[in-house]
């Protein structure tokens, strides 16, 4: 199947930059990206994000909580309240 795709001047430069720096095709880069993009889509790979959260790892090293990532907006507040609070 033939695609056409138009890019802005910039984008197109960074992929050709990509290209040149990898050695691969157009061609290639983009079926590898739609490839990688579509099987997150799907549900059938999961994100970096995702993994981290299945393992733990998200927020739980230094400070014991396992929410700090999904919550940090709450625990910037209650941090900002408690040094006004004084």
């Amino acid at each position: 199947m033939t695609l056409t795709v138009r890019l802005d001047p910039q984008l197109e430069e960074q992929l050709e930059s990509h290209c040149r720096k990898l050695r691969l095709s157009k061609t290639q880069v983009i079926t590898n990206l739609l490839h990688e993009h579509l099987s997150v889509a799907s549900g059938r790979r999961k994100t970096p994000y995702q993994l981290a959260c299945k393992l733990g790892l998200i927020g739980a090293i230094a400070s014991g909580k396992g929410d700090l990532a999904e919550n940090r907006k709450r625990y910037l507040k209650e941090k900002i309240r408690a040094k006004h609070t004084r």
